[in-house]
């Protein structure tokens, strides 16, 4: 791992097998070994991390669907705005989950409690950085209700845009410097925290606002857009 420092993986090492481990690591670097970090994962540890790492996203999903609904109440289909905002969020997930699986090949990584925080924390990164546009949004609809809602949507990412991506370099700039310089018990932590802000910057663009926009133009019913088209 750099830095002298070493991740170590074996079998159940039983009583005094961390010592052994310790003093063979002593004699290959020749000078005392210290351990930073030890965790025992076995088959039922591995599942229960697996069942609350689910549940602890559908939890936050449903929260974070009550609450835009409740914060953009005054806007007509408040539900639209919640509904986009949670496909940005399963994108978000799965492309940090993807990321981490590659990653975890190449540098060992584990899906372990802080893995599962790290994701919860990108959760929310994400829903700021949409609800900052949404909120843009909801705005200029207020103001100029006449306006087709595209337009609407383009001129809002437009004056939010600077400072999202301000945002999101400032913080992807200090987990940088805690990645590289944070030691290796942080190491895991902070690839999700950056996988999770680039990620979520783009998609409360890219994939939040887009989707709305094809909801408000009634793209994901074709049905019913036939029956605009003909009317």
């Amino acid at each position: 791992m750099g830095d002298d420092q070493y991740f170590i993986r074996t079998d159940d090492l039983g009583v005094y097998g961390l010592d052994a481990i310790k003093e063979e690591v002593a004699k290959l670097q020749e000078a005392p070994a210290k351990v930073l970090d030890t965790s025992t994962v076995g088959a039922s540890v591995a599942e229960d991390t697996v069942r609350n790492a689910i549940t602890a996203v559908i939890v936050a999903v449903i929260f974070v669907m009550l609450y835009i609904m409740y914060a953009f109440r005054s806007v007509p289909s408040s539900y639209k705005y919640a509904f986009a905002a949670i496909v940005a969020l399963a994108h978000d997930v799965l492309i940090v989950l993807g990321a981490f699986t590659v990653l975890g090949i190449a540098i060992n990584a584990e899906v372990n409690a802080i893995f599962i925080v790290g994701i919860l924390t990108v959760i929310g990164y994400s829903v700021n950085d949409t609800i900052v546009i949404f909120d843009r949004i909801r705005e200029n609809v207020t103001l100029a209700p006449g306006r087709e809602f595209r337009a609407t949507v383009n001129l809002s990412i437009n004056e939010s845009i600077t400072r999202s991506l301000g945002t999101s370099v400032t913080t992807m700039t200090v987990i940088l410097a805690i990645l590289l310089f944070g030691g290796a018990s942080l190491r895991d932590f902070m690839i999700v925290l950056l996988a999770g802000v680039m990620v979520g910057t783009y998609s409360s663009i890219f994939v939040a606002a887009q989707v709305l926009v094809l909801w408000e133009r009634r793209r994901f019913l074709p049905w019913r857009r036939e029956t605009v088209s003909t009317s």
